[in-house]
């Protein structure tokens, strides 16, 4: 049986969530020639307006566990879910509801393909800032790597992992987690309060001031987002079975004030710097250990000097708004 990284024929899968992840993810596998179904409540990307010369794209709009059931129905290999809960900082102000939208979504999806597609694949984008703890450079947070989250968004991704390892053992559902780590590439609504190549872009394009939590020197893995589709639909490519739980990083370390310095030298604008309150979690290194996403696939990412320039690059055209 072919194991390679890029199955060959036509691959089905269901994205719940047409966000910013859900959306790339979707018009990566389209272009590979797969039949993708997008789930999502909006479409603030325009897949709607999409052609699909190379495969089939179709959204359909609504909540993920009210249309999967007929989308399960049709026969899908893989369902992702890239949606639920509420974003890093919106969840610390409402942490009932991040936990009860991440987990009712989770165990909706766990369900109706335990009753009616026991076979396919369910994979869960899981947050590696969300999870991990930060803690001094250089070490690597590797899968095993005890996970204590800092926040309500983390709490809520880790028992949604723990429920995917439940149907995993009680259900034997084939279920896997990736931890992706800080993806960046596109501008991201302001209200989401996360994604910090994002702020720095928009601080440089509209000259308001960019809000420097701790001292600057935390180091983070940022990741560009066609490293991340490239990754991980390798990955739903592969025909044997995947790790319960995969990194999803560059596994390289980049500061905080180094984001800030390239996107001034790459957009050529000043990008004002004001100091806030340190949150406790702005400190320290968290970087991935991406070792075991690299024994599964070909993985070779962007350096982030290089994936800020290309991010650069795509603001300029207008496909990163």
């Amino acid at each position: 049986m072919d194991e390679s990284p890029r199955a060959t024929g036509a691959t089905r899968v269901c994205v719940i969530g047409a966000g910013f992840l859900g959306s790339a993810l979707a018009t990566g596998a389209e272009g590979r020639g797969w039949d993708v179904t997008v789930v999502g409540r909006s479409d603030p990307y325009g897949l709607r307006e999409r052609t699909a010369p190379a495969g089939a794209l179709r959204l359909v709009l609504g909540g993920g566990a009210d249309e999967l059931p007929a989308v399960l129905r049709r026969g899908v290999g893989a369902v992702v879910i890239a949606a639920g809960g509420r974003f890093p900082v919106p969840s610390a102000h409402e942490p009932q509801a991040d936990a009860v939208d991440t987990l009712s979504l989770l165990i909706n999806v766990c369900e109706a393909v335990r009753t009616l597609s026991p076979d396919t694949r369910i994979v869960f984008l899981s947050s590696a800032g969300g999870v991990y703890p930060p803690g001094p450079a250089p070490g690597l947070r590797a899968e095993s790597h005890p996970a204590r989250p800092t926040s309500p968004y983390g709490m809520s991704r880790l028992m949604g992992e723990h429920y995917l390892e439940f149907y995993r053992r009680v259900h034997g559902l084939r279920c896997c987690v990736l931890r992706c780590s800080n993806v960046y590439g596109r501008l991201l609504p302001a209200s989401r309060g996360q994604g910090v190549v994002s702020a720095a872009f928009r601080c440089a394009l509209t000259g308001e001031p960019f809000r420097l939590h701790g001292s600057g020197e935390q180091r983070r893995d940022f990741l560009h987002v066609d490293d991340f589709v490239r990754a991980a639909l390798d990955l739903l490519a592969l025909r044997r079975e995947l790790p319960a739980t995969v990194n999803l990083g560059s596994g390289v370390g980049y500061s905080v004030a180094q984001v800030v310095d390239r996107v001034r030298a790459v957009t050529r604008r000043p990008v004002p710097v004001v100091r806030g309150p340190s949150a406790g979690t702005d400190v320290g290194s968290l970087v991935v250990d991406a070792s075991l996403l690299r024994s599964l696939v070909d993985f070779a990412p962007l350096a982030p000097d290089d994936g800020i320039e290309l991010m650069a690059r795509t603001v300029r055209t207008g496909a990163g708004g």
